[in-house]
C-alpha cells in the first residue's frame, strides 16, 4: 500500500492544490518500507493526479482540497483523506494505528469536515451531494 502526503516542511501542507511536494510512503504489513519525495510545485491539477497514478498511490492524505481535484483524485481510484493537519510523522503513525479520523488531526476550522471525512453529510438539500 502506498500513501501520499502533501508536504510543507515537516508538516502536512494545508492545501493539496498549492502543495510544493508529496511524500510517498510505501507500507508493507503496516511497516514503512520506503519513502520518496516528489516535487509538484509547477504542476496543474490533472498533472498532480497523474503523478499519484504514476507512483501507484492508494491513499492521498492532505489538508484542504478543491472540489474539482477531489473528483479527479477519487475518479482515479485513489482514496482521499482530506482536512488533515499535523506533522508528517504524527499523521503516518495515526494512519497506521487507525486514529487518523479523530479530531486531533483535523485541519483547524473544519469541524464539519470530520463528518464528511467519515462519510456523514450535514445540510444535504438535494441535487449534487
Amino acid at each position: 500500500m502506498k500513501l501520499a502526503l502533501t508536504l510543507y516542511g515537516q508538516d502536512v501542507s494545508n492545501v493539496f492544490d498549492f502543495a510544493l511536494e508529496l511524500l510517498i510512503v510505501e507500507l508493507q504489513n503496516n511497516t514503512e518500507a520506503s519513502r520518496t519525495k516528489v516535487a509538484i510545485e509547477n504542476l496543474n491539477g490533472p498533472q498532480r493526479v497523474a503523478i499519484l497514478q504514476q507512483y501507484a498511490v492508494d491513499v492521498l492524505i492532505c489538508g484542504a482540497i478543491s472540489q474539482s481535484l477531489t473528483y479527479m483524485v477519487q475518479g482515479a481510484g485513489i482514496k482521499l483523506i482530506p482536512l488533515v493537519s499535523g506533522t508528517v510523522e504524527q499523521i503516518i503513525d495515526a494512519y497506521k494505528t487507525g486514529l487518523l479520523n479523530t479530531s486531533n488531526y483535523l485541519l483547524p476550522g473544519c469541524m464539519n469536515g470530520l463528518r464528511r471525512r467519515m462519510g456523514k453529510r450535514r445540510g444535504y438539500r438535494g441535487g449534487r451531494p
